[in-house]
C-alpha cells in the first residue's frame, strides 16, 4: 500500500521533489514510532514486574484472608513466549529485551523500503536527465553545422592558411663530387632542403644528368619529366629546414674540363622531388640546371633554368 502510495505521489505535479521529501521524513520518524509501538506501557510493566501474591490489606487478617481466598498460580513462564505469564523481574527484562529486537526488526525493515524508495528517486531523476542530454547533443551538432558551413563559406581563408603552414621542398644547391677527368665520369650532389613551417612526407626524387655540345646559336634544351616515371625514394620525414642529398651521375667524353671552359659543352641536370604535405596533399617541385663557360665566369657553378616550379 505504501509503494502504491508513492507511485501515485511521484506522478503528481510535485514529482521527484514530493518522493525525496516523504523519503527524508519516513527515515527521521520510522525508527522513534517504531520504537513507541513495540515500547511497553508504565502500566503493564509495573503488573508484570509485581509479586504474584495477593494485594495488602490494611491490616493482617485481611492479607491472609486474602492469600487464602487468592486464585491459584498461572502457568509455567516459557521462553518462547516471553511476555506471557511473567513471574519473576529477570523474565520481564527478556520480554524487554524480546520487544526491543522486535522494534529494531521492524526499524530494518523500514529502512530497506527507504532504501528501495531512494534507488526508485535516483531512477527518476536519470531520466528527467536524458532529455537534457540529448538537448545538448543538439546543440552541439547545430554549433558544428554552422562551424562547418562557415569554413564552406571562406575557402580562400582555408587556402591561405595552408599555403603558409605546408611544407615547400626545392633544391637547394648543386656541386661536383669529383672532377669530370675522374675515370670520365661527372658525379653531382644535388640537395633538397624543406623551407616551409611543416614536415614534408614520402620524399621521392627522379634526377637526370646530360653532356649537351653547345652552340652559339642555339638555346639549351629544356628537358621533361615524365608524370609517371619511377621515382627513388630519398627521405620518409623531411622536417623544418630539413635537408636530403641525392647523388646523380653520368659519362662524361673525353677532355670534358676544357670542352666546359670553352663553352663547347654544358652539363645538364634536371628531375622532380614527390612528397606529401601535413594536408596530405602530394606537392611536386620540378627542376632543372646547367652549368658551362657563363656560369664558371660568375662563380655560381650551376645556374637554374626550371626551379622550384610547384604542379600541384
Amino acid at each position: 500500500m505504501t509503494f502504491s502510495f508513492l507511485k501515485v505521489l511521484a506522478g503528481s505535479r510535485c514529482g521527484l521533489a514530493c518522493v525525496l521529501i516523504l523519503s527524508l521524513g519516513l527515515l527521521v520518524f520510522a525508527s522513534p514510532f517504531a520504537a513507541a509501538q513495540d515500547a511497553p506501557d508504565a502500566e503493564e510493566a509495573a503488573t508484570e514486574q509485581a509479586a504474584p501474591g495477593g494485594q495488602a490489606t490494611d491490616d493482617g487478617e485481611s492479607g491472609e484472608a486474602a492469600a487464602e481466598e487468592a486464585e491459584p498460580a498461572a502457568g509455567p513462564w516459557n521462553v518462547s513466549e516471553p511476555c506471557a505469564n511473567v513471574q519473576h523481574p529477570y523474565q520481564a527484562d527478556v520480554c524487554q529485551q524480546a520487544r526491543v529486537a522486535e522494534a529494531s526488526e521492524s526499524t530494518a525493515r523500514l529502512t530497506r523500503l527507504l532504501m528501495l524508495i531512494g534507488l526508485l528517486a535516483l531512477l527518476v531523476l536519470l531520466l528527467m536527465l536524458v532529455p537534457v542530454i540529448m538537448a545538448a547533443l543538439a546543440a552541439r551538432r547545430a554549433a558544428d553545422g554552422t562551424v562547418s558551413s562557415v569554413r564552406l563559406s571562406s575557402p580562400s581563408k582555408s587556402t591561405d592558411r595552408e599555403a603558409e603552414l605546408r611544407a615547400y621542398v626545392d633544391v637547394d644547391s648543386l656541386e661536383f663530387i669529383e672532377t669530370p677527368e675522374a675515370d670520365s665520369i661527372v658525379k653531382v650532389k644535388i640537395i633538397y632542403r624543406n623551407s616551409g613551417q611543416t614536415p614534408a612526407f614520402k620524399l621521392e626524387s627522379l634526377t637526370e644528368m646530360e653532356v649537351v655540345d653547345s652552340a652559339d646559336d642555339e638555346d639549351l634544351p629544356v628537358r621533361s619529366v615524365p608524370d609517371d616515371g619511377p621515382l627513388a625514394p630519398s627521405r620518409a620525414r623531411l622536417g623544418r629546414d630539413g635537408t636530403a642529398t641525392v647523388i646523380v651521375q653520368c659519362d662524361t667524353g673525353p677532355k670534358l674540363a676544357d670542352r666546359v671552359t670553352n663553352g663547347e659543352a654544358t652539363i645538364l641536370v634536371w628531375g622532380a622531388a614527390d612528397y606529401y604535405d601535413v594536408f596530405d596533399r602530394r606537392r611536386r617541385t620540378i627542376f632543372q640546371y646547367f652549368c658551362n663557360a657563363d656560369t664558371l665566369d660568375t662563380g655560381e657553378m650551376f645556374r637554374p633554368m626550371v626551379r622550384g616550379d610547384e604542379v600541384g
